[in-house]
């Protein structure tokens, strides 16, 4: 009976990947309204999920509805709901910040899939897709450049800098892509 328990517990707590970042980011910038969640996601260097508002304010609200998220009406803030993590929001993100398996270690890059489909397009549209996609890096490296703040955790510094890093080895390889699309086209 106490392992049924046990199970119901774990379950009541089991995140997915959006939902264990939205608790991470209340976690490290607690209380906080849902806008200035949004806002820190925008200016995250990680993000890589839909933080659209239509996106992630329903998410915030499963959360609460589950009771991982409390809510607390600021008198200060014309009424806003502050969010903070609640006991069992805590234990939801120590469980999802424990949990490793091989989906951790494979490079999920959509930009990646893209290029497997290459060839499919034109010789135009490969060398405009690859001029889009560095321009893209190149616009969010710059971004996470200036947007930089001080750390809210010992490691923001490393998450920064492993996030420019991974932009750096993007436009790298788009630059060896580029030029083997146009010398495939010159043979």
């Amino acid at each position: 009976m106490a392992r049924s328990a046990a199970a119901r517990d774990d379950s009541a707590i089991a995140v997915n990947e959006h939902e264990g970042a939205v608790l991470g980011l209340i976690a490290r910038n607690q209380p906080l309204t849902r806008y200035q969640l949004y806002k820190a996601f925008q200016l995250s260097p990680t993000t890589t999920y839909n933080t659209s508002k239509g996106s992630l304010y329903p998410l915030v609200s499963r959360l609460i509805d589950r009771g991982l998220i409390g809510v607390e009406t600021s008198k200060s803030r014309r009424d806003a709901e502050l969010l903070s993590l609640t006991k069992l929001g805590y234990g939801a993100l120590t469980r999802w910040i424990e949990q490793t398996g091989p989906q951790h270690s494979i490079v999920n890059d959509p930009m990646l899939f893209r290029v497997l489909a290459l060839s499919d397009v034109s010789r135009d549209e490969r060398i405009r897709w690859i001029a889009d996609a560095k321009g893209l890096l190149l616009d969010r490296k710059q971004e996470l450049n200036s947007h930089k703040q001080g750390p809210k955790s010992p490691y923001d510094d490393i998450v920064h800098g492993t996030a420019v890093a991974i932009i750096d080895a993007k436009l790298e390889w788009l630059d060896r892509l580029l030029i083997k699309v146009v010398n495939e086209e010159n043979v």
